[in-house]
């Protein structure tokens, strides 16, 4: 929900189900905005898949309808969502996870350069001027006030861990590679989102050097493997490998 691309204004759209004694049963939500929902329900109240489904094509289709993703391995949602008018989608999303016992979390870089972690509350615009040249944005970096709220808001998200926000830093005081992990101490795993660098910087080994230095931060702090939502060999070359693969399914 801390996402820059999350639209909060929707947000009071977000369906949540409870028991009779105020236990959460089930809910559903919209992703960054209407179009795509996810749905869940607490193993035991089955009943209410269909109620919660209802809610979600009410409240969260866009114009073209609605799509969720459903991992290939869950039949029973993949039937269910046929049997309700869904069809299956060109759409996919694949995921990837390594597990850190025995993992080699050693990586070299160039040098003349430092890898540190993110300070959340003073490098909003390196930050920010990083994430639009690692990702090829055309243009100078937008510097409106919605746009830079959006990048505060992320870097005020209650689990981020600046400690785990590793960038790496030129001799001009510059970022030029970053990678964003998640990590809360109620899971065993963490999530990397995103990984960049800038494209005078790339094929340096900046890219590894700033996601295996999260990956080993994370590690420390208590998880026991990490994922991230990719299919790209970068990942792979690293030692990520296949964990599950996701259909889109979508309702009009």
């Amino acid at each position: 929900m801390f996402h820059p691309e999350f639209n909060h204004d929707l947000a009071n759209k977000i369906g949540l189900w409870f028991s009779s004694n105020n236990e959460l049963i089930g809910m559903t939500t919209y992703d960054h905005y209407f179009g795509e929902a996810f749905y869940a329900v607490k193993k035991g109240y089955e009943e209410l898949e269909k109620e919660i489904l209802d809610y979600a094509i009410d409240n969260f289709s866009d114009e073209n309808g609605l799509g969720i993703a459903v991992n290939d391995a869950d039949s029973d949602t993949r039937d269910f969502l046929l049997g309700q008018g869904f069809i299956k989608n060109a759409n996919t999303e694949n995921i990837l996870a390594c597990t850190f016992e025995g993992f080699d979390f050693n990586y070299s870089f160039p040098k003349g350069i430092v890898i540190k972690n993110l300070n959340a509350k003073t490098d909003l615009y390196k930050h920010q001027q990083l994430l639009w040249k690692g990702f090829e944005n055309e243009g100078n970096m937008p510097n409106d006030e919605i746009t830079i709220n959006r990048q505060k808001r992320m870097l005020s998200a209650p689990h981020l861990n600046s400690y785990l926000h590793t960038v790496a830093e030129n001799e001009k005081g510059e970022y030029v590679a970053y990678c964003g992990c998640w990590y809360s101490p109620n899971t065993d795993y963490s999530y990397v989102e995103p990984v960049c660098a800038i494209p005078d910087y790339r094929h340096t080994g900046l890219g590894r050097a700033v996601l295996l230095e999260a990956l080993k931060r994370s590690y420390s702090l208590g998880a026991k493997k990490s994922y991230v939502i990719s299919d790209d060999p970068f990942y792979r070359s690293v030692g990520f490998e296949q964990h599950s693969h996701y259909n889109f399914y979508f309702y009009s």
